[in-house]
């Protein structure tokens, strides 16, 4: 999130309120920022830890397979 925006996904002053943005799963996604990068942002910081992918899946994503080519076969 923060190497494709520039911030902290989740930001507050008192830690009560930074824990619940996070349990809700509740950060500002730009604009600019593709669908495909929207969604590996999505499923990253999915608030159930084990509906986090794994190094694999995030390596596997379109967001790098299709926008940087990483995890493809040869790479």
């Amino acid at each position: 999130y923060a190497a494709l925006s520039g911030h902290a996904p989740f930001v507050a002053r008192h830690r009560p309120e930074l824990f619940r943005l996070i349990r809700g799963a509740r950060y500002p996604l730009s604009p600019q920022l593709s669908p495909p990068a929207r969604a590996l942002i999505a499923h990253m910081l999915d608030p159930e830890p084990a509906a986090r992918p794994s190094l694999e899946g995030v390596l596997g994503h379109p967001f790098l397979t299709q926008v940087w080519g990483w995890g493809t076969p040869g790479t």
